[in-house]
């Protein structure tokens, strides 16, 4: 999985801690793991075999470009083999790259347009949404299941990006919109470093994978406070006999929290009623003209959205009508993130 020093990378969580992971109570904070990807390949014939595999672990990232884009990794097909043989949960990754001539030739149309033969944007956009299509078909076609597709931006020594940051952004967009069309969660890899120089001011609020650059597991851990391309940091990289990486506290399970109508949920109104859980009602039922009083304009908007609910056409809005509202409803929690990134092989 690794290109040159810097690598696209994947947590390797025990089985211990995805267990655990079922209780919201539980943290799985800096679980350890490993990538899998190109570099596994066997030296000899065609490549076709795994190699260097880690010893146990509940899930890899599988390259499915071969360090740039346009390409096949050789090993999926028996990567994938070797995960559903010892259990482990798999996830994907591509690595885009900046068109050749040859393929920029070959991208006047797409979905940034029919291209003019000099305009180098609209060309980059459609050749980064279609290494993004070819690396959907690689996954779709050797059966891996990730619900999550990690985009590798970095420095590259073969096929290297443009001086043009804005070009190179277009390439970028092309493929995170064509893996978002194609049904998949997409994340990035980079570092603040790499992405300011190859896409300038170009931000995306995805989901972050960082490397700290060296060997040093607090170092990596240290990645999970900050940011390469705007989003929020899931996991941090660290690099010894292989990539390894550390899960960031985001990804815990954490339970959600009463909502702004919860305080009300067990209130009951009817006409004639002032106060704080009139003035909720009325905005939660986008009254325009708030006054915290249940007057006629309020009942008569009740009495509406009671007959469109299937509720009791009353006026009297009890834990039921609330209920309806959302007031009941925690928000802003979620489960463990593990299954946003990975999935078992069937």
């Amino acid at each position: 999985m690794r290109f040159a020093t810097w690598a696209v990378t994947a947590a390797l969580v025990t089985t211990a801690a995805v267990t655990q992971a079922s209780s919201a109570t539980t943290t799985t904070t800096y679980t350890h793991g490993y990538d899998v990807s190109w570099p596994q390949c066997s030296d000899s014939g065609n490549g076709s075999k795994a190699a260097h595999m880690p010893s146990g672990g509940t899930y890899v990232i599988l390259g499915l470009t071969h360090g740039a884009g346009h390409t096949v990794n050789p090993c999926l097909g028996a990567q994938l083999s070797w995960a559903k043989a010892h259990k482990v949960m798999v996830g994907a990754y591509l690595v885009p790259s900046y068109p050749t001539a040859a393929e920029l030739a070959r991208a006047g149309s797409g979905p940034y347009g029919n291209c003019g033969t000099n305009d180098v944007a609209c060309r980059a956009g459609n050749d980064g949404s279609r290494q993004a299509r070819e690396a959907l078909d690689t996954m779709h076609a050797a059966g891996v299941p990730a619900p999550m597709v990690w985009v590798d931006v970095e420095f590259r020594h073969k096929y290297p990006w443009s001086k043009n940051q804005s070009v190179n952004a277009r390439v970028v967009d092309g493929v995170i919109k064509r893996l978002q069309s194609g049904g998949v969660a997409v994340g990035v890899y980079t570092t603040s470093y790499m992405w300011q120089h190859i896409v300038g001011s170009y931000r995306v609020d995805l989901p972050n994978w960082l490397p700290a650059g060296d060997g040093k597991v607090a170092d990596a851990e240290a990645k999970c406070k900050t940011t390469g391309s705007g989003g929020v940091t899931w996991i941090g990289q660290y690099t010894r006999s292989f990539d390894e990486n550390v899960t960031c506290p985001v990804m815990d399970a954490t339970p959600g929290h009463p909502g702004p109508l919860w305080p009300y949920r067990n209130t009951t109104l009817t006409f004639g009623a002032s106060g704080a859980a009139v003035t909720a009602l009325q905005k939660a039922l986008a009254i325009t003209n708030v006054t915290g009083q249940y007057d006629a304009q309020t009942t008569a908007t009740v009495l509406q959205w009671q007959q469109a609910k299937g509720l009791p056409i009353n006026g009297i809005v009890d834990s039921d009508d609330w209920r309806a509202l959302g007031a009941f409803t925690l928000v802003g929690g979620h489960p463990f993130l593990l299954p946003k990134v990975v999935a078992p092989v069937s």
